[in-house]
């Protein structure tokens, strides 16, 4: 077999160092495999894992991931987030999907399962030939991965090109401010987005990827009702500019988090809010699963997105001539968002945002399109190009961009 290169396996918090493979021995039915240990950015090993391609009557009970976590890192959840990285490696070898087993007596492992995104099948009883029956076993919880649900790679979906993208809020800001100079709807979206919430005095409330903290602004009475009020970023330096904006509010936490791995315990949030940002998450499934997981019996979760016809479809077109192509990150928009959370969630409702910009200075329009990440050759073209199409499709002195946004609310 080809072994596939490993240097790209990290996400940012961990990465898999490979320590060596193996060959198929089909004289004692093993499959080829990987070996890492498992090691934080800094190098400092946390602990080891195995990634075995291919299925037979070993793997089912013994599975495709072994994993283990020394117990002085246990606790922050490297042992899912190392699955998820070998859950990609495991597709780039045709796998559709892949089995992981636990003993049932381990509750962590089991919970690593789920947050990984495993689907549990059964208690296994182990065969009596099996080398897991010599050492005492006698049972294994299985759980399967499809592999084929996984998002494709791609730097929209990427944790580290999303926290490089936001590490400053001045892109961010750029895109903020062409919306509130030139939007029709002159509500705001981020006031449209708030008039849907349901946030009563003594609730616990969680945001997850405040940006700069903007919306909150005016509101500080809502916060201050709050028993507990979270704002999160997968940015550190997205949080630092929400401390700004908001540094005379008080009964605010902030918090570093990752939507995939939320670090609260089950059922502590009546509402959690994730606006804008469901489409950069690699895995989101999981990340939904995490939400449902901290969220009360009763409480909702609120999540404002794009649409596939708006702003970015708009601006493709334009640039066609260019050889732009459409490359919109569809992974959670107005059309397939209600799909994917139903997914997780019984009850979710949709509501449109109805809105254009209307722009009549195309240097605000030009600086815009260079805040952009990922717009497929769009980057290499110059100001003066930019500027010119745009001009070119201005009508009495106004370039109108459809507008494409909404929210989901989930319960």
């Amino acid at each position: 077999m080809v072994f596939c290169p490993t240097d790209d396996l990290y996400d940012g918090e961990i990465r898999l160092q490979l320590t060596g493979t193996a060959e198929a021995k089909p004289e004692k039915n093993w499959v080829p495999a990987y070996y890492f240990d498992i090691c934080l950015m800094d190098g400092t090993k946390v602990g080891t894992c195995d990634l075995r391609i291919g299925h037979n009557e070993k793997t089912y009970i013994g599975g495709n991931i072994g994993y283990a976590v020394d117990e002085a890192y246990r606790g922050h959840r490297y042992a899912a987030k190392t699955v998820r990285l070998l859950l990609l490696l495991a597709r780039r070898h045709g796998m559709q999907y892949l089995i992981i087993t636990c003993d049932p007596a381990n509750k962590a492992s089991s919970r690593t399962c789920e947050l990984a995104g495993g689907r549990y099948l059964e208690t296994a009883v182990i065969p009596d030939d099996n080398e897991m029956y010599a050492a005492g076993k006698r049972y294994a919880m299985v759980y399967r991965f499809d592999l084929t649900e996984l998002a494709p790679p791609s730097r929209l979906n990427d944790s580290a090109a999303v926290r490089e993208q936001y590490a400053s809020s001045e892109k961010l800001t750029s895109r903020i401010s062409i919306h509130s100079k030139y939007s029709v709807n002159r509500q705001g979206f981020g006031n449209w987005i708030a008039s849907h919430y349901d946030i009563r005095p003594g609730m616990s409330v969680l945001e997850l990827g405040c940006g700069t903290g903007e919306m909150w602004l005016g509101r500080e009475d809502v916060i201050s009702s709050c028993a507990r009020f979270v704002l999160s970023d997968l940015s550190s330096g997205m949080l630092s500019a929400a401390k700004k904006t908001l540094k005379g509010f008080r009964n605010i936490e902030y918090r570093v988090i990752d939507i995939q791995d939320i670090p609260f315990d089950d059922k502590g949030f009546d509402v959690v809010i994730a606006n804008m940002m469901l489409y950069h998450v690699p895995d989101l499934q999981t990340g939904l699963r995490e939400v449902k997981r901290v969220l009360k019996g009763g409480g909702a979760f609120y999540c404002a997105t794009y649409g596939e016809n708006g702003m970015m479809s708009y601006i493709c077109d334009l640039f066609r001539a260019y050889g732009i192509k459409k490359h919109i990150n569809s992974a959670f928009t107005l059309q397939n968002g209600e799909e994917k959370l139903k997914g997780v969630f019984r009850e979710v409702h949709r509501f449109f945002y109805e809105d254009a910009l209307e722009v009549t200075d195309v240097e605000d329009m030009v600086d815009y399109i260079r805040s952009l990440t990922d717009m497929s050759g769009l980057e290499e073209l110059t100001r003066d190009e930019l500027r010119k199409v745009l001009t070119a499709n201005m009508s009495g002195g106004v370039l109108r961009v459809p507008k494409e946004y909404g929210m989901f609310v989930a319960g």
